[in-house]
């Protein structure tokens, strides 16, 4: 039996892939097949076409080797000729996976490795296609990417990726993972949107008379960690900032200088959360700056962006969505999320940043997170 199997061998290496496949099928008739023949077998019925053969024989090879690449990769190709793509692309990802165990490495798997990425883009694509020809005709529109429907498709094909809530000082559970808010779905909004000319105005009068920003990031004695983002801005003026709340505390100077922005501000449902909110502050950004990824400390609150000067380009990504400033709308996120921010431009950007409650907790559950902190803060003023 092991001569009519090495002369079937022979035959496949030589081209005549006929012969091989004749002779091991009536070998294995006559009594079952080697791991070496079935794998021979399989080969010829996938040069063949005969692809049924070629699963049939496969799938008894990988009883005893399951973590071989060639029987994963020839599988896919049966999967593929017997039209069976999603099945195809699943061995082809498997293919692939298994190359990477391999040490050292069969340089005959290199080019396949090229061929098994393209066959999974192309069934990718043809998948996506389908998926969403299906979602089309049922009446639903999944096109925008910036939807909560295109962002599951985009997450389903691993285009974008999902990002949690990450908050480095305080976790309120069972809240929704939001990246961007619809600016429309609060009632304050209005308000303070129509009366942002006023706002500017207050922030060209500072920048008129040479009023200082300071570094957004700065050293604090109080504070012996500093994250790799701070690290990296520490003490630059490339983002700065002119605070009129800081991490919960007034500017009394400076909020001199703004009176009106604060009273616009008042329509707004802004927290008093001790050391971390308001916080209320025009951010500036200069000319191709760029704010690393980084998350926020507490994940009660959503933080505002309002347009006052913005150059097209700038750009704000919050966990796997883009937006750019635009003048007349607002940007409402949830910075616990990972987010970034550049200024690609030759110009400053600068917008009103100030923070409100989500709208997700109820009162009571506001109250209990200022009540809250507020034990938190004054822990160490209490005598020991």
């Amino acid at each position: 039996m092991t001569s009519e199997i090495d002369a079937a061998v022979t035959a496949l290496r030589s081209g005549n892939v006929k012969d091989a496949f004749a002779r091991l099928k009536a070998a294995d008739e006559a009594a079952p097949l080697s791991d070496q023949g079935l794998l021979a077998l399989a080969h010829a019925a996938r040069s063949l076409e005969r692809y049924e053969d070629c699963i049939g024989a496969i799938d008894r090879f990988q009883k005893n080797n399951p973590a071989s690449p060639d029987a994963a990769l020839i599988k896919a190709d049966a999967f593929k000729g017997l039209g069976e793509t999603r099945n195809a692309a699943a061995f082809y990802r498997s293919f692939l996976q298994l190359t990477q165990r391999i040490q050292p490495f069969p340089a005959h798997l290199q080019p396949e490795i090229a061929r098994a990425q393209k066959e999974i883009e192309g069934a990718t694509a043809a998948y996506e296609e389908y998926l969403r020809e299906k979602i089309s005709g049922a009446g639903f529109d999944a096109g925008a990417g910036t939807s909560r429907l295109g962002q599951a498709i985009d997450i389903m094909f691993g285009r974008k990726s999902v990002y949690p809530q990450s908050p480095s000082k305080f976790y309120f559970p069972e809240l929704p993972q939001i990246q961007f808010y619809d600016m429309r779905k609060f009632e304050w909004a209005p308000a303070v949107l129509d009366q942002v000319g006023q706002i500017r105005d207050e922030l060209l009068e500072l920048i008129s008379s040479d009023e200082s920003f300071d570094p957004y990031v700065q050293h604090s004695v109080n504070a012996p960690k500093i994250s790799e983002m701070g690290q990296q801005l520490l003490g630059r003026h490339d983002w700065s900032a002119y605070h009129l709340h800081q991490d919960g505390a007034p500017q009394p100077k400076h909020i001199t200088r703004c009176p009106k922005t604060l009273e616009i501000l008042e329509a707004a449902p802004i927290p008093k959360i001790r050391s971390i909110s308001p916080s209320i502050l025009f951010s500036r950004l200069a000319a191709g700056a760029h704010i690393p990824p980084h998350s926020g400390v507490c994940n009660a609150r959503l933080i505002c962006h309002l347009p006052l000067l913005v150059p097209r380009g700038c750009w704000l990504r919050v966990g796997n969505q883009i937006r750019e400033w635009t003048e007349g709308e607002m940007l409402i996120f949830d910075d616990t999320i990972e987010h970034e921010a550049k200024n690609p431009t030759s110009e400053t950007r600068v917008v009103l940043l100030f923070d409100v409650w989500r709208p997700e907790l109820s009162g009571e559950e506001r109250a209990f997170v200022e009540t809250l902190f507020d034990a938190v803060e004054s822990f160490s003023a209490e005598p020991a």
